[in-house]
């Protein structure tokens, strides 16, 4: 790769210098590009702007909602009048806003934003759209030690109840999804008119569209401090999830008045790799548990809080002495899973105003994961509205 690189950097200034230098030699690119752009379509219903940069200012609103369920065996940690228990913890962050920018050439740019309220994350967007082609990148990083965790099961006899768990270490949570679509009716659809606003869709038209996506999620809290919150999720304080969907589906651009443009785009696809990763992590947490229920005569060496302790007293009091123990890493465990179904939608409202655009379009993402007694699901959405400029 590195051999690679200095080839790549050697060449691309001399083949440049060789012929008009390093500007000359982009100015060829970009006139490529140009070409590309209107390649083979139908001018009618696409055209290419006169003005080749956009520069976009983007907002965004934005929300995860990742559930797990762990079953656990009750007689391990508790006494034999426990039953099984199922524990789900929920996370599903607040309404979160981004502020940032895009800025491309013919559909080929990026972006970059930050998180201004909310969830606490950060998003990156890499993207290339062509005539009848798109390939789009974005990475979502967000955090949170507040999950809301549904326990039932029967302790020992059946219980049922919902509460807010606070962790003194957060979960971190790691998302990148990359989509590429070709469209089967390149010469008069445009997908880029709908999401990068490249092109200009003149006339209403629609495609079927084949589409593949590879999707990598972390998601961690592997603290010592979280020891009692991994021995319930069943000793696993980390997972890492590989998937690469294949699929179908349909997009139709509507465009009722001069300038105005509504896309909308529906796609099922079925994973062809479907890879978890897990880490369990031991402590002497679980030993603590026996000890206190199941062997009250040889408890560990502890002293109970006082009764007239605040609740927050308390609190405080209960995460120094249960939750803070050192943790071992066992080897990682692989599972491979069956195909599942995987859906990706999106809709976007753009309106040309000259060189001026403006732009509103969403997205929903819904990915699944099982190992073992644990699984989960991960559905991630977002809104995004711009108002961007043309040079």
């Amino acid at each position: 790769m590195k051999r690679l690189l200095l080839i790549l950097l050697i060449a691309v200034p001399l083949s440049a210098s060789a012929d008009g230098g390093v500007l000359g030699f982009l100015k060829k690119v970009g006139t490529f590009i140009d070409s590309m752009s209107v390649s083979g379509v139908d001018r009618r219903y696409i055209d290419a702007p006169e003005k080749p940069w956009q520069l976009i200012l983007q907002g965004n609103l934005n929300q995860s909602d990742l559930k797990m369920n762990a079953v656990l065996d009750g007689k391990t940690m508790f006494s034999d009048d426990w039953g099984d228990i199922n524990w789900e913890p929920r996370i599903k962050t607040d309404l979160a806003t981004y502020m940032g920018v895009w800025a491309g050439y013919r559909g080929y740019g990026l972006g970059y934003s930050r998180n201004t309220g909310g969830d606490k994350g950060s998003i990156f967007k890499l993207g290339a759209m062509g005539g009848a082609y798109g390939v789009n990148l974005r990475i979502h990083k967000f955090r949170t030690n507040e999950p809301t965790v549904h326990v039932a099961g029967y302790m020992p006899e059946w219980n049922e109840y919902s509460f807010n768990y606070t962790l003194s270490n957060p979960i971190k949570v790691r998302l990148l999804t990359l989509d590429g679509y070709y469209l089967f009716n390149g010469k008069r659809f445009s997908y880029a008119a709908a999401y990068d606003q490249s092109v200009i869709q003149k006339r209403s038209a629609g495609s079927l569209m084949a589409g593949a996506m590879y999707y990598h999620s972390t998601m961690a809290y592997d603290e010592g401090q979280n020891a009692d919150f991994i021995l319930f999720m069943n000793d696993i304080g980390k997972m890492k999830q590989y998937q690469v969907s294949v699929g179908g589906g349909y997009a139709y651009n509507l465009v009722p008045c001069k300038g105005l443009l509504v896309s909308a785009m529906g796609m099922l696809m079925a994973t062809v790799y479907n890879r978890l990763d897990v880490w369990r992590y031991n402590s002497n947490f679980r030993q603590m548990m026996l000890e206190k229920y199941v062997e009250p005569e040889e408890t560990a060496e502890y002293d109970e809080p006082d009764v007239e302790m605040s609740e927050e007293d308390i609190d405080e009091y209960m995460r120094k002495t249960f939750s803070v123990w050192p943790m071992e890493k066992n080897p990682k465990v692989t599972q491979h899973s069956r195909m599942i179904p995987v859906i990706n939608a999106r809709l976007s409202v753009t309106y040309n105003l000259g060189n001026w655009f403006f732009n509103a379009n969403a997205m929903l993402h819904d990915f699944r994961f099982k190992h073992e007694s644990n699984k989960g699901s991960l559905t991630d959405w977002f809104v995004n509205a711009s108002v961007g400029v043309r040079l």
